[in-house]
């Protein structure tokens, strides 16, 4: 298995998703384009996105 490591110093800012799967840096303007619609939310891992919910109804929840 491979993976894409990419330099996201010019993505800033970006988050920190610890997912099950390990540590992920995603920059923040993607996440806000799968918010917005512009990129389908398939792009973020299945574990990326489960731990974004989850952190999320902690939030709500509190």
């Amino acid at each position: 298995m491979t993976a894409d490591i990419h330099d996201i110093a010019d993505h800033r800012p970006h988050l920190m998703v610890v997912a099950s799967d390990g540590a992920h840096v995603i920059p923040r303007s993607l996440v806000q384009s799968v918010i917005d619609g512009k990129q389908p939310s398939s792009i973020l891992t299945e574990p990326v996105v489960q731990r974004i919910i989850e952190e999320w109804l902690q939030k709500v929840s509190a």
